[in-house]
């Protein structure tokens, strides 16, 4: 799904809080809990998540749903209801298990919408159009029904027509209607002219696998790549697994490139929201590695990031194919997805959003959900995990006074509180964490529709040899470095 980049970029130590339109079913949450908890019946239970929904109580919501599967386990007109709760919560397995029990027929669109996220979030563009198609067979009737429709057929590079469902999701989106509506208007912003301007053709082509040195970039000992563009260049790039399925480019750059603007847009980042254009490069090499049409938003990337790189390469831009960051050899490699193995131990993966690398693992003996992001020099926590792991610790939450990255007028939050056991693909990590971000609860998880407990930024990928990930396939592998 196309959802402007949300993780920390290139130098960016810490996220935008982000500023949500008021919504007013939050007020609404706490009575209708109460009369669910009281008289849990399917009625009582239904309001009661849908509410939680539009409020974005997550937590409360969960709590809803356990008591779902406790009272009303076969109950189909609450399965989905409950099952996207759990989701939005990060309980991933938990609601894939309880989303395997609505069948295809299904006459709710909650639970379709659920299973499209589910599927792609896999890589299993087949099942996701089946559930699109019978979304679209009962009738699109929100903006959110529409915007995973569209998402759907995004992901399939088909192109044509995707402008009409955007704005049709545009018409219909209103903060009124709470969550998701109050953060998808800036999702799809720009997106429908866009889109009208570039063409059915489709984005972000592979035109030719291969490799490119990886260093790290001089000041931040972020990953880096020189880069032609159409030609021009070199121009180093920052190569970033939270970043997006599109490059940003300095808008300074763009111009003596001669890259006009199409459609405007805007991006979140360290100090706020800022306006952005949005271009196609019609050929980007990266070493041996061609991509041709790929999707570009410029801005002040320079000023972001204290001119230390001339732009960011979000690594969803390949999409179609397998990445492999070879740390120890010093290469970005690009190559066809396959059924083969990649090296080292495998890793739960799932894709969200514009194709964030995310990972369960375990924290304290309990699930969380990570992200893996190369732009990130930082191992955080969300202030909601640290206070759940830690209900006797005082989590203290005071303003970083961060003066560099994108955007503008708001300030940045941290929170210090204990480090936690952490469990990633086949290794322990004794006291990992401690500082928490506040926009990992308030800004990342709300646009991404899945709670993220871990942000598992640079020291996390310096303790392995090598990360392979197969997008198609929605595969990953972590070749670890010996202790």
């Amino acid at each position: 799904m196309w959802i402007p980049s949300l993780a920390t970029m290139a130098a960016m130590l810490f996220l935008a809080t982000g500023e949500e339109p008021e919504n007013p079913w939050k007020e609404k949450v706490e009575t209708a809990v109460r009369h669910a908890e009281a008289d849990p019946t399917t009625a009582a239970l239904r309001a009661a998540l849908d509410t939680c929904w539009r409020a974005d109580d997550w937590a409360a919501g969960m709590r809803l749903a356990e008591r779902v599967r406790e009272k009303h386990p076969d109950d189909g007109e609450l399965r989905g209801l409950a099952a996207r709760a759990l989701w939005r919560g990060g309980r991933l397995a938990d609601a894939e298990r309880l989303a395997e029990r609505l069948p295809l027929r299904t006459a709710d669109t909650v639970g379709c919408r659920l299973q499209i996220a589910i599927h792609l979030s896999r890589g299993e563009q087949a099942e996701a159009e089946e559930w699109a198609q019978r979304l679209e067979r009962l009738g699109p009737k929100t903006a959110d029904d529409y915007y995973h429709v569209f998402a759907v057929r995004f992901s399939a590079g088909k192109l044509a027509g995707l402008a009409d469902l955007v704005r049709k999701a545009e018409r219909l989106a209103s903060p009124k209607n709470g969550y998701p509506e109050t953060c998808l208007p800036e999702s799809i912003e720009g997106v429908a002219a866009f889109l009208d301007a570039v063409g059915p053709q489709p984005l972000n082509q592979i035109a030719q696998y291969g490799a490119a040195p990886l260093t790290p970039l001089v000041l931040f000992n972020l990953p880096a790549c020189d880069v032609l563009i159409d030609g021009h260049g070199p121009y180093r790039m920052v190569v970033d697994t939270g970043g997006s399925i599109m490059v940003a480019l300095d808008q300074t750059l763009a111009d003596e490139l001669g890259l006009k603007s199409v459609a405007q847009a805007s991006v979140r980042g360290v100090s706020g929201k800022q306006a952005t254009g949005q271009v196609v490069v019609d050929e980007l090499r990266i070493g041996t590695i061609v991509a041709r049409r790929v999707m570009t938003r410029t801005f002040d990337v320079r000023g972001a990031i204290m001119n230390a790189a001339d732009g960011i390469i979000g690594t969803g831009i390949f999409a179609q194919g397998r990445m492999t960051l070879d740390w120890a050899g010093g290469q970005l490699l690009i190559s066809r997805s396959r059924d083969e193995a990649g090296a080292g131990t495998a890793a739960e993966l799932r894709l969200v959003g514009d194709a964030k690398l995310i990972v369960p693992a375990l924290l304290e003996g309990g699930p969380a959900v990570s992200l893996l992001d190369t732009g990130a020099d930082v191992v955080a926590l969300a202030p909601s995990c640290l206070r759940r792991l830690f209900p006797d610790h005082e989590v203290r939450t005071f303003n970083a006074g961060v003066g560099v990255g994108v955007g503008a007028g708001q300030q940045t939050e941290i929170s210090l509180g204990s480090g936690a056991r952490l469990v990633l693909a086949g290794r322990t990590f004794e006291n990992y964490g401690g500082l928490g971000l506040d926009a990992l609860d308030k800004t990342l998880s709300p646009l991404l529709g899945v709670q993220i407990d871990a942000l598992l930024g640079m020291p996390m990928f310096r303790q392995m040899k090598s990360a392979t990930v197969d997008f198609p396939k929605c595969k990953m592998w972590v070749e670890w470095l010996e202790r």
